[in-house]
């Protein structure tokens, strides 16, 4: 089996992957609707927010005093076994997450298929270094962005060749970002990206390899006009 990244690098013709981003197609944020939607769509890979208590993974964006009504990942987890097509991105809301995210998969048989991104310390992503999972660097708003990503690129290259994939806000790519990527031979997935002349625009850019929106069958439909895949 065969990790997202590397199945990302093995293909013959490099184009950006489509992420539904939680919330999908209007559907409430960090919902089973949300996962359904986001299969449906064609997108390649999906997207939710985890906070963990009591020992269980949940699907929401803020920590919450109280957890009933919410998705759990184990449900999330299921659904998307039942699509051996479909990727997945646990957005981590805190440390420590990471590793009980690819636990979790491993039980469902899509550890291989299941990527993590938001709060990963090193410590954390040496752990999936060990594992089944991905890991994809995370970056946020930053007066220096080309600086910062300098400096975040060789925690990549010291996990190796697996891990050259880099998380961060669309607006924060500017051609200082985009010369850094290529100086290091990194890729950009990019988020959140809803409008379709953004969609244009990043996607046009050969080191964008993810792009997550919240309007994946607008973006595929980009992407096929752009690429016809």
């Amino acid at each position: 089996m065969k990790y997202i990244t590397e199945m990302l690098y093995s293909r013959e013709k490099a184009y950006p992957i489509i992420t539904a981003h939680s919330g999908c197609e209007k559907t409430p944020d960090n919902s089973l609707e949300h996962v359904k939607a986001a299969i449906a769509s064609g997108a390649e890979c999906l997207e939710i927010d985890v906070h963990e208590s009591g020992g269980v993974l949940y699907l929401t964006h803020d920590e919450k005093g109280e957890y009933e009504g919410c998705p759990t990942l184990a449900q999330c987890y299921e659904l998307v076994a039942a699509d051996e097509k479909m990727m997945m991105q646990c957005d981590c809301k805190s440390f420590g997450l990471a590793e009980p995210c690819m636990k979790l998969a491993q039980t469902y048989g899509i550890a291989h298929r299941v990527l993590c991104a938001g709060s990963v310390s090193d410590e954390d992503a040496a752990k999936l270094d060990n594992g089944e999972c991905d890991w994809w660097l995370g970056m946020w708003h930053s007066d220096h962005e080309a600086e910062e990503l300098a400096e975040n690129c060789a925690k990549l290259r010291a996990m190796g060749d697996r891990y050259r994939m880099v998380n961060m806000d669309a607006g924060m790519v500017n051609e200082g970002v985009l010369a850094k990527i290529r100086e290091y031979g990194y890729h950009l997935s990019v988020w959140t990206v809803n409008r379709e002349e953004d969609m244009r625009r990043l996607m046009s850019l050969p080191e964008v390899w993810n792009v997550t929106t919240r309007e994946p069958k607008l973006a595929l439909k980009v992407r096929r006009e752009l690429y016809g895949i």
